[in-house]
């Protein structure tokens, strides 16, 4: 009845909040949801159409069609489904990537309707339902559009190659200032055309530049070229940017660009090989895109300097160290709405809470999360290799040079008697200064953010004989922090009592 193959490859979608897929051999490719034009046709779940590159695509909302409530989504993306020469545009949440049947077995539905079955994926388990194509493009009453790009629909082969580049899947063309990249579009889980970055103490140190708000989540926010090693984006007063998100097994994080260019469809000898000495982040690459694999279309877009596009690895940005930091630091925003006008500076934090009596606490992980009094802290520095000159297995990392001070910098995570973190853009430094003035920093592996205390009661000292330095670290004062199901008491760190015990350690 559906014609669809089970040994085939699958493109997994999010629609009110239920997991979908449709046959690879039916997806053209996956667009940001710009303004919705209306037609002059009526059919139930029919929003309107999209402009794609000068034709107009009608978009089909299915929530109402299988009975889901149509919440405005926050941030909604249009999958393209092609079949039988027609093309339609599905709203969708995201999309969750590509996969393949678990057993190569669908089991078939007896009733006509949109479902052609469903299929359990071989990646993670999940039962999927699969939807057909043919009754998609044949709803009552839509519009009936021709693909008015045939030529870059090409039939899916069903092979899987170890490569992360299947043979003819969507690759999705972004421009970063004069560096342009590339990056398979099914490893995208939703563009952002204009993401409203706000600061954040994530931002404060590393290649995060702030935070966004998306699907009731805070989501961190990073500068993808910075992270490449290929110099920080410029951010022109005024100038609208845009950012697309991916789901990394510790939660989803944003990457700022300047514009999606396009979504392309390449063979697979169009990616050459780059030698690795030739990038900065080798392993966040799969190669080289030359610009004679794309349309004349997409050429016109590019600056007249560009010869290819550098291809982005999801395995690469998957498995990096400290993205999964980051994507672990998001955080319900209903969760964040007390301390939100907090997080824009630490100056705006300390005069905020005056006025009510309540100090800011900057929370940060430390085997678990911890808090330390943001008056104590005079700066937090990015953490790099070049700090850690020292590296002999003790707390002391080095030395940083910042502001005409040479400051040294201890792991904190150690003095705590566990691992230390790995160099990563979510390890920060903060710095503070004890009695006689003098800076200290410690590293700690993971800032979290600024929240008012509640409370801070302190636990029974009972006769404590260990020395200044183990009291300090070891301290028994607890904050309450957090609003509503959010709440939770943390081990105050006092990093100034900390510095004074080192420092009179040391005299």
């Amino acid at each position: 009845m559906s014609g669809i193959d089970p040994a085939g490859d699958f493109g997994g979608l999010r629609i009110g909040g239920l997991q979908l897929a449709l046959p690879m051999g039916a997806l053209r490719e996956v667009v940001p949801c710009g303004q919705i034009e209306r037609l002059p046709a009526r059919a139930e779940g029919l929003l309107g159409a999209i402009d794609l590159r000068g034709v107009l695509v009608p978009v089909v909302d299915l929530r109402p069609l299988i009975g889901l409530g149509a919440d405005p989504i926050d941030w909604p993306c249009v999958v393209l489904v092609i079949h039988d020469g027609l093309i339609l545009g599905l709203l969708c949440e995201g999309v969750t990537g590509v996969f393949r049947s678990e057993g190569h077995r669908l089991s078939r539905v007896a009733q006509d309707g949109l479902m052609a079955g469903s299929l359990r994926r071989a990646d993670d388990g999940c039962l999927i339902s699969v939807l057909s194509p043919a009754a998609l493009l044949a709803l009552p009453g839509l519009p009936r559009v021709e693909d008015p790009e045939p030529q870059r629909q090409r039939v899916h082969d069903g092979s899987i190659s170890d490569e992360p580049l299947a043979s003819g899947l969507p690759m999705l063309l972004l421009l970063c200032g004069r560096v342009p990249l590339a990056l398979p579009a099914m490893a995208v889980h939703a563009t952002l055309p204009s993401p409203q970055v706000r600061a954040s103490v994530l931002g404060l140190s590393g290649t995060c530049v702030g935070v966004l708000e998306h699907a009731g989540e805070e989501v961190p926010v990073v500068d993808l070229p910075a992270l490449c090693g290929l110099g920080r984006l410029e951010r022109p007063e005024g100038a609208v940017q845009q950012a697309f998100l991916m789901r990394l097994e510790a939660g989803l994080v944003a990457f700022l660009i300047d514009r999606v260019l396009d979504v392309v469809r390449v063979d697979d000898d169009a990616v050459m090989p780059v030698p690795a000495f030739a990038l900065p982040q080798r392993e966040l690459f799969e190669g080289g895109l030359s610009i004679q694999a794309l349309t004349d279309e997409v050429r016109t877009l590019l600056p007249s300097s560009v010869q290819q596009f550098l291809v982005l690895s999801p395995q690469g940005l998957q498995g990096h160290a400290g993205l999964q930091a980051l994507a672990a630091s998001a955080r319900p925003v209903a969760a964040l709405r007390g301390a939100e006008a907090l997080l824009a500076s630490d100056s705006a934090v300390a005069a905020g809470l005056l006025a009510t009596g309540q100090r800011a606490m900057v929370t940060y992980q430390l085997g678990r999360e911890v808090a330390t009094p943001i008056g104590q802290i005079r700066e937090i520095l990015p953490f790099g290799c070049e700090i850690a000159v020292l590296e002999v297995g003790g707390a002391m990392l080095g030395l940083v040079a910042h502001r005409g001070r040479s400051i040294p910098v201890m792991c904190l995570s150690r003095l705590h008697g566990l691992p230390p973190p790995e160099v990563s853009p979510a390890v920060s430094v903060l710095v503070v200064e004890a009695d006689a003035g003098e800076p200290l920093g410690f590293a700690v592996p993971m800032l979290r953010s600024i929240e008012p205390a509640d409370w801070e009661p302190a636990l029974p000292a009972l006769g404590d004989s260990r020395d200044a330095l183990a009291q300090a670290i070891h301290s028994r004062q607890l904050v309450q922090v957090g609003q509503g199901d959010s709440r939770r008491m943390l081990q105050v760190v006092d990093l100034q009592r900390i510095a004074r015990a080192l420092q009179q350690r040391t005299v």
